[in-house]
């Protein structure tokens, strides 16, 4: 579940089961049983990321065909008109504005580190959107790429290479491949073999698990998380591979509830809500749904479609009343795995050396880190704190930026 041919979307841990029914709620057992190794301090293949509010997400390294240095947005993917820019004036031929002048920098300086495969990183900052302010009585160098303010000390290793430099990114991703068009993405990025050049700051994203301490009793904790989540994925699983399949959003899908189930949750994130009582969250979906259902039946001009329309959600709400036990399950098997992923989110979060900030019409805010990204056998995952992270990004990042 949740491999990644190229790096353009990851999803949720707790929506797997919403993306592939039992298969993806099994997967996000997997997921936390190589996370258990990890946190164990055992030997394991998997992998974890700092994710990083960036902006843009930059690809560049050498082309396989031409053998040429380029830079682009995730359309150097593209399979007709790849926008692959080998120089300066293919950026403007491409683009414009803020983010030409963007890639431009990336070209100009990127081409200095001695990147010999294709990767993928997060724009954090060029010269003129870093500042130096204090903050907290802190002197800092700060940058703000999208949503999250990052701030560093400015006698801190990294800050004294932050504030020497043209340019910052984090590097993520490396691809593998003959062309462009079917590279396979892979965890991390070689950037202890890069050319160091004052002109650019790469900041490492390996999050150091090796420094996560987890007690005996949170262990045995998370251990309970992942038998209780796995024994409910066997309770669940025939009816989560039943709303799978009957999720779309065309014809008949398109007005049953089980195709609205990824925008509630996202609906009731932008409305600061978590799950606690399950039958209030159960009254919530069942009100979202009707609110959809309302907006989508007054498009419809046609007496006999809008009939036929009207008898869809019928069913749909019906469905609901008769499956009443079983999305409570389902929402309960949500809500759990939201909470074992928060709990690896609040002690993952001590590590970072940066901190971080969003901007509110009072001034700074102290925020967490965007989240983190586990990676196993070709596959990733993310592990956001979606209350706190997409909320402000929902919200926060229109307002004020």
């Amino acid at each position: 579940m949740a491999n990644i041919k190229q790096l353009k979307h990851l999803e949720h841990l707790e929506d797997e089961m919403l993306n592939y029914g039992v298969d993806g709620c099994m997967a996000a057992v997997s997921f936390l049983k190589e996370l258990r190794k990890m946190l164990g301090h055992q030997e394991s293949a998997g992998f974890m990321q700092t994710k990083w509010d960036g902006a843009p997400s930059v690809v560049c390294g050498v082309d396989p065909l031409s053998g040429l240095f380029f830079v682009g947005t995730k359309s150097v993917f593209n399979k007709t008109e790849p926008k692959t820019c080998f120089t300066e004036e293919a950026i403007d031929g491409y683009y414009s504005g803020d983010l030409a002048e963007k890639l431009k920098f990336s070209l100009r300086y990127f081409s200095k580190l001695g990147i010999k495969g294709v990767i993928q990183g997060d724009l954090l900052f060029t010269d003129s959107t870093r500042n130096r302010e204090t903050v907290n009585g802190e002197q800092l160098y700060t940058f703000r790429p999208n949503t999250i303010t990052y701030g560093i000390p400015t006698d801190h290793d990294i800050g004294k290479q932050v504030g020497r430099s043209k340019i910052g990114v984090v590097f993520h991703t490396h691809y593998v491949g003959t062309e462009l068009a079917e590279m396979q993405a892979r965890a991390g990025a070689p950037i202890r073999e890069f050319n160091k050049i004052p002109e650019v700051a790469v900041i490492d994203n390996d999050t150091p698990m090796n420094r996560v301490g987890f007690s005996k009793g949170e262990m045995q904790k998370f251990n309970n998380y992942i038998a209780k989540i796995e024994r409910m994925c066997q309770i669940c699983g025939d009816f989560l591979d039943e709303l799978v399949g009957a999720t779309g959003t065309t014809g008949d899908a398109k007005f049953h509830i089980a195709s609205y189930l990824k925008q509630f949750f996202n609906n009731e994130i932008k409305n600061a809500r978590s799950i606690g009582n399950i039958d209030e969250s159960l009254y919530d979906l069942a009100n979202f749904y009707h609110e959809k259902m309302s907006k989508e039946l007054a498009k419809i001009k046609t007496p006999a479609n809008l009939v036929k329309k009207r008898n869809l959600v019928y069913a749909s709400e019906n469905y609901l009343v008769d499956n009443v036990y079983k999305f409570k399950a389902m929402l309960t098997l949500y809500k759990e795995l939201q909470a074992v992923k928060q709990m690896v989110i609040d002690k993952l979060d001590h590590l970072e050396e940066f901190r971080t900030f969003v901007q509110t019409e009072k001034g700074y805010k102290v925020t967490t880190p965007e989240g983190y990204v586990l990676h196993k056998d070709g596959s990733m995952i993310k592990f956001v704190n979606r209350l706190e992270f997409a909320y402000n990004n929902f919200t926060l990042q229109k307002q004020w930026r």
